[in-house]
């Protein structure tokens, strides 16, 4: 192991497969990974090498100097990056387990429609609905994640997570103000209830626009019907999509031409190993069942690695059909799978590498495996299938993929212009509304004080009182225009934001100046969230994570007056 001189006073967290020797205290210090940097004194030089102390294998010292280089965290795309809600240390990470579906196999658009296809064929033939659906196209931007679907009214809302409505749909048009606060200003909503489904997932997406569609033909054949029932529409959409899944119709489809429906990120397998030279021990849990998981796995990683000749070899654990979330708080037991994904009769006693499990649960998992706690991130898609019930029933810290993240993070940069000039506005809002409420103030105070002394003024005072009061006035009038211009030019320019994102529904994570009910559960139960798996192979297995500092408003406002009061 080469040994390289380097002030340890000066680089903090720089990690490699090297042993550095502190010139200061003369001892080695082992440092494992080069990947996110913290430099103090104003430290240029990544390497920081004495050259009295110039290691003679020139070779290895380029290598540290290369790694450095390679993996500054300014360089990580924006849209790559990974976001804390709750500061996490990779460092103190013993396992790290996946889920698959939308984790660590992205799907592309192509199995929506797919979905949706089989979806309308069987409401025809088993359900006997209109055959006109057949022929509908497919729009993937109708929704998206965190809508709430009202089964009673056949409505599609979006709410901030106050649970305030800012938008609605009835069927695939979009109701007025008047009418959404006329049908819901009186109700809150609560997710409990039957009378609501939420879009949670990226399955649910071509659910919700099929259920929009078939909302808009009820409609305009009520007139035929005796009684018109959107909670069965619904019903009827879940129960064929349940089946489509259940009996394995859609994914036998999917692995005739697995290309075309899974996107293949060419950087997870080195993420994984990555994750494994980091001392990780890696797990994949999916819902999905041993011949899927097998086949869809296998064209993700047979071959990527020569150091990986299958795929099962990058995990110490395999389970699927885990029937999550009920893995957290039900007991099945666990069974082995043959090499035919058939079930052994035997008891399982532990959980080996290179062995494929089902079912089972956590109890018996952190048992056999000899991992737990909060030495374990999960990583999935599902709000609640994977996060909240990680969250409520292990004390397993979790990180959530969004691949709808990436998109959104890139126009975000695209609309940064846009986006300083709304928050221009607003502050520009802020500023002109506190000084016409000062000026309304200053008018009620001086009708007030000379209505109160009307007899004790002479003429030329009354004639200044008159005189400052047209003054106040002047100004009020002309700071109503102002706010009035602002507020129509902040409304304009957020609706040109809202649309670039979404023409129906505007940004995943925002409602309006609020958190979306998505953006509101990312923030309440994901401690990290990332647009997909192998961004983590933009960091080092020992990252620590941490999260913005939280601000209450008045410290936030706190601190925009420091900021004016620098401007000054």
């Amino acid at each position: 192991m080469t040994t390289l001189t380097v002030d340890c006073k000066r680089v903090i967290q720089a990690e490699c497969f090297y042993s550095c020797t502190c010139p200061h205290h003369g001892r080695p210090v082992l440092i494992y990974e080069v990947k996110t940097h913290r430099y103090s004194n104003g430290m240029t030089n990544p390497t920081n090498v004495d050259p009295k102390h110039t290691p003679a294998d020139q070779d290895s010292a380029d290598r540290v100097s290369e790694l450095l280089a390679e993996f500054q965290p300014a360089r990580i795309p924006f849209e790559r990056r990974i976001f804390a809600n709750r500061n996490l240390k990779m460092r103190t990470l013993d396992t790290i387990g996946f889920d698959m579906d939308y984790t660590l196999a992205p799907y592309t658009e192509a199995i929506e429609q797919l979905q949706v296809q089989l979806t309308v064929e069987r409401l025809v033939d088993e359900l006997g609905y209109d055959r006109e659906i057949l022929n509908w196209s497919y729009n993937p931007q109708f929704a998206i994640r965190g809508l709430v679907v009202d089964k009673r009214l056949g409505n599609i809302v979006k709410m901030d997570g106050h649970r305030y409505i800012s938008r609605v749909f009835h069927g695939t048009a979009e109701l007025s103000a008047d009418v959404r606060r006329n049908l819901y200003a009186n109700d809150r909503i609560r997710m409990s209830r039957q009378r609501y489904a939420i879009v949670d997932t990226l399955f649910a997406i071509p659910e919700a626009w099929l259920f929009a569609k078939l909302v808009d033909l009820t409609d305009a054949t009520a007139k035929k019907r005796k009684s018109v029932s959107y909670r069965k529409i619904w019903s009827d959409v879940r129960k064929i999509i349940d089946r489509i899944h259940a009996d394995q119709t859609l994914k036998d489809i999917i692995r005739e031409d697995i290309s075309k429906y899974v996107i293949d990120d060419p950087g997870l397998p080195d993420t994984l190993h990555r994750l494994r030279q980091g001392r990780k021990k890696l797990f994949v849990m999916t819902n999905s069942y041993g011949p899927y998981t097998d086949a869809v796995m296998s064209y993700l990683l047979d071959g990527k690695r020569s150091d990986y000749p299958h795929w099962s070899d990058y995990f110490d654990i395999t389970v699927v059909g885990a029937k999550k979330p009920e893995f957290f708080s039900q007991r099945s037991p666990f069974i082995e799978l043959d090499e035919e994904m058939k079930p052994k009769k035997s008891s399982v006693r532990s959980l080996r590498p290179g062995v494929i499990y089902q079912g089972g649960n956590l109890i018996d998992f952190e048992a056999l495996s000899g991992v737990g706690g909060d030495r374990v991130l999960y990583v999935g898609d599902h709000i609640y299938g994977d996060i909240l019930r990680s969250k409520k029933d292990t004390a397993w810290r979790n990180a959530l993929i969004v691949p709808e993240l990436e998109r959104e993070l890139r126009l975000y940069e695209a609309l940064s212009e846009q986006f300083e000039r709304r928050n221009e506005l607003e502050t520009h809002r802020r500023q002109v509304d506190q000084e016409l409420r000062e000026q309304d103030t200053l008018l009620r105070s001086l009708r007030d004080y000379r209505s109160g002394h009307t007899n004790q003024f002479t003429a030329e005072e009354h004639e200044a009182f008159a005189h400052a009061r047209r003054i106040a006035k002047n100004k009020a009038r002309r700071l109503e225009r102002a706010l009035s211009r602002c507020l129509k030019d902040m409304w304009s320019l957020a609706g040109e934001l809202e649309d670039a994102f979404n023409p129906n529904w505007g940004m995943l994570f925002k409602s309006r100046a609020e958190h979306s009910l998505f953006g509101d559960q990312v923030e309440d139960f994901a401690c990290l969230y990332t647009s997909r798996v192998s961004n983590f192979g933009q960091y080092s297995p020992y990252q620590y994570f941490r999260t913005p500092r939280d601000l209450l408003p008045h410290e936030r406002l706190n601190i925009e007056q420091s900021e004016d009061d620098l401007r000054r």
